[in-house]
């Protein structure tokens, strides 16, 4: 059986940094529940029978300005779609200055 990482972008942060490349917005808040219920839906479309995921990375952006509820539900329709691994890697992009 194919073994598979996944890594799902979270595109917000609370600023933009100069140096980021990376496909983010800050002060878009009211998006994320809207991004993460898209998100659902295309996680939802996939078809990967006999596929093991071992990984899954959540970057960004800032994924950790995220409700965990959020977080949540995003890891659950991914384990509803695919076979994850009980020993998966799952790693989640932190801004310590976002963990208060």
């Amino acid at each position: 059986m194919r073994e598979i990482g996944i890594y799902v972008h979270i595109p917000f942060c609370r600023q933009k940094c100069k140096y980021c490349d990376f496909v983010s917005f800050a002060g878009k808040e009211e998006w994320k529940e809207k991004y993460v219920d898209c998100l659902l839906q295309e996680i939802g479309n996939c078809d990967k029978a006999g596929v093991k995921v071992n990984t899954i990375y959540f970057g960004g952006g800032t994924p950790s300005i995220l409700e965990s509820r959020l977080i949540i539900k995003i890891l659950d329709k991914i384990r509803e779609k695919f076979e994850v691994e009980p020993d998966a890697e799952i790693t989640i992009e932190v801004n310590p200055r976002n963990s208060g």
